[in-house]
């Protein structure tokens, strides 16, 4: 396809584009349209809103589970290495 009959194509789609729009805006379609697009944006937002406040919960709860974790793993391996440091035989944690 050559340059001239895409940019003819966009321009006819453009045209076409402002055709409608302006029917629609005399009709009084357009308003209602517009509303409803603002209300979809509005609880989409409120979605990703909902969406990112608990997955930021779950990301602190498996931050503190993890630390947990961690500190019982410190405290096993202290522990085990002072039992080996005295030379007693180290017994099973739970």
């Amino acid at each position: 396809m050559s340059n001239k009959k895409v940019i003819l194509g966009v321009a006819a789609g453009v045209a076409a584009l402002a055709v409608v729009g302006i029917i629609l805006k005399r009709r009084g379609h357009l308003d209602g349209i517009i509303s409803k697009a603002e209300e979809f944006g509005s609880d989409i937002a409120d979605k990703y809103s909902n969406i990112k406040e608990s997955a930021r919960k779950k990301f602190d709860e498996v931050v503190e589970k993890g630390g947990e974790i961690a500190d019982k793993m410190k405290s096993h391996n202290e522990t085990t290495a002072q039992k080996a440091i005295t030379g007693t035989k180290p017994t099973a944690t739970a």
